[in-house]
């Protein structure tokens, strides 16, 4: 068991010994606290200091721009990361301590669903005109405008981001990326033809709030 996998468990030993109403419950846990510091060389401050999961988000076997383009944007506005592994099976792969990854699956599934449904609206109103026009609808139309829609939503969140500043558990994440070596991953393009401008259109004008009354999306660290 490596010193990160030691530390989450007494960080979990430290929420069991928080939680529980039954003192020998609380002691029996204080002394594995205790027993695994004393064992591995941590210290309690050490173990209070957030640690940087490296979780699966999701397998896939093609890659979905949208959904990358999406999803990138959601970890970097929490300052986690996003990389794809490929190990025989293909992985969406965030970096971010727990409430980064907690916060950034929220947020994403919220903005995800808002483009799958606002893609079908405009897919189906497109039809609605290209059949009064005695045309066909661009097969491409609804990719188009799911990642036009991605990248303006990921604009949008670089410039909340400037003025809500850094999460507060981005150092987490910069240490467990100092021991870590990345190659240089496929650029995904941009966003183009038919349906990209409905696309960017909605996206900029799309509600960023998951609440109705617009509160903050870092609710779990108070960040």
């Amino acid at each position: 068991m490596d010193r990160q996998a030691i530390i989450t468990k007494i960080q979990n030993m430290m929420k069991l010994q928080e939680s529980t109403d039954f003192e020998g419950e609380a002691a029996a846990a204080a002394q594995m606290i205790k027993k695994l510091c004393k064992q591995h060389g941590i210290s309690v401050e050490e173990a209070n200091n957030p640690v940087a999961l490296d979780e699966t988000f999701e397998s896939f076997k093609k890659m979905n721009s949208a959904y990358a383009l999406l999803l990138n944007a959601v970890a970097k506005y929490y300052d986690a990361m996003l990389y794809v592994k490929r190990d025989g099976i293909n992985n969406y792969q965030i970096i971010g301590t727990e409430a980064q990854q907690i916060e950034t699956k929220l947020y994403f599934e919220y903005l995800n669903d808002v483009m799958e449904r606002e893609a079908d609206k405009a897919y189906k109103a497109e039809k609605v005109i290209a059949f009064l026009h005695d045309k066909r609808v661009d097969r491409s139309f609804k990719t188009n405008f799911k990642k036009a829609y991605a990248q303006t939503i990921g604009e949008r969140l670089v410039e909340m981001k400037k003025s809500e500043g850094d999460h507060a558990h981005k150092e987490a994440v910069q240490s467990a990326l100092s021991k870590r070596q990345f190659g240089k991953g496929k650029r995904v393009g941009g966003a183009s033809g038919a349906g990209a401008h409905v696309g960017g259109s909605v996206g900029a004008g799309a509600s960023l709030n998951r609440q109705a009354g617009g509160h903050s999306r870092r609710s779990l660290v108070g960040a």
